[in-house]
């Protein structure tokens, strides 16, 4: 489940008319969320970004509308954008892509303005690090960039030891690639690398048209691998990282036709075989109730457990044999626990769930919690 490739983020725009309208899109966004049973949650309003006037964000689901009417001030007037993140593209598997994909096209996509893809494959020696040490003796190269920048907190011996991010080209350019160490930026699963390449302008157009072509004949995005991102590199390069060994030339300039000279890393070109790397659903990512969870684990499981001790002593002298002393204990800890939470942070975490499922844990809460305020009723008599 670690092993992924496929798109990770797409910002498409469209025009009011022949039906079109952001209202409608937000509908039609909900229906879709709802059908599928992915996280979404009430949208929150927001001021646009990118010169537009108005937006909605559905953090839950990853999406984010911006528009201007209109009849509105100011620049894109008639204009909405769409915002599908990662966090979309996480909680829904390959066909389930696809088809949100094809339904935002068969819609009247006005323009595709970016479109990043990402492949993340499990590995312990060739992380981050490892690649960065790589460009800064000369190892490595990519076709198309002439500057590199690694970033993150670096020791006196030139190690990570929190994680690295290794850039490649300018960010205003229609390609844009990075690197980086997934597990340490998720803080969740085993050591893995993310490559990541964000495409703009033209190429993102021609990429996308060329996307629902191979969407035509093979039905989920999870197909997309070798030949379905040979658009974004200059010379059509099967790689959506055309990364080239330049070890030979270490130390001394470049040939004028390395690049035409110069083959993938054994470590990469791996990746692109023909039977290439095995692509399964992405990985969930880590909610926020999955890191407040752990948050109070690490910080108050201590006092929590301690607590019931506590409780499981207190209800031994009292006479109470030790299994019904335990369960009195446990319910007791419990109910405090439901009794002391804060709603609204229940249903921002519901929220986090599929919504079939975010509606009956949040009704189990409340009849919990009605149960908890009873028992302390009962307790305090």
């Amino acid at each position: 489940m670690w092993n992924t490739c496929g798109p990770d983020t797409v910002h498409l725009t469209f025009k009011e008319g022949g039906g079109r309208t952001p209202t409608e899109l937000a509908c039609l966004l909900e229906e879709f969320q709802k059908q599928c049973d992915l996280p979404t949650h009430p949208l929150i309003r927001d001021r646009g970004v990118q010169g537009f006037a108005n937006a909605a964000v559905d953090e839950a689901a990853g999406l984010r509308l911006d528009w201007t009417r209109p009849n509105e001030e100011g620049n894109n007037a008639g204009f909405f954008c769409l915002q599908i993140k990662g966090a979309w593209f996480e909680a829904a598997d390959g066909e389930t892509q696809a088809d949100f994909l094809q339904l935002m096209q068969a819609y009247g996509v006005y323009r595709c303005t970016r479109l990043d893809f990402q492949q993340t494959s499990r590995t312990t020696n060739r992380l981050t690090p490892w690649w960065i040490k790589k460009f800064e003796v000369g190892d490595f190269r990519v076709i198309g960039k002439k500057h590199y920048e690694p970033r993150g907190l670096k020791t006196a011996d030139g190690d990570y030891p929190h994680g690295a991010t290794l850039y490649h080209g300018s960010r205003t350019s229609e390609r844009f690639a990075r690197q980086y160490d997934k597990h340490l930026q998720s803080d969740f699963g085993p050591p893995r690398r993310r490559d990541e390449i964000e495409v703009k302008g033209q190429t993102a157009r021609d990429l996308w048209t060329s996307m629902h072509e191979e969407l035509l004949l093979t039905g989920t995005t999870r197909d997309f691998q070798r030949r379905d991102t040979a658009l974004i590199q200059q010379g059509h390069d099967p790689s959506p990282l055309p990364i080239r060994d330049t070890s030979r030339w270490r130390g001394n300039q470049l040939p004028q036709k390395w690049a035409q000279v110069a083959t993938e890393p054994s470590t990469w070109a791996t990746l692109f075989d023909d039977d290439p790397i095995q692509v399964k659903p992405r990985e969930r990512k880590v909610t926020h109730l999955l890191k407040s969870y752990r948050y109070a684990g690490d910080n108050f499981g201590s006092a929590v457990s301690v607590m019931f001790c506590k409780y499981l002593e207190e209800e031994q002298e009292l006479g109470t044999e030790r299994s019904v002393a335990s369960e009195n204990a446990y319910s007791r800890i419990v109910d405090e626990m439901f009794l002391g939470a804060n709603e609204e942070r229940v249903d921002a975490f519901c929220g986090e769930l599929a919504p079939s499922l975010g509606k009956r844990v949040k009704a189990t809460w409340l009849a919990m919690l009605r149960t908890a305020a009873s028992n302390l009723e009962e307790f305090r008599d």
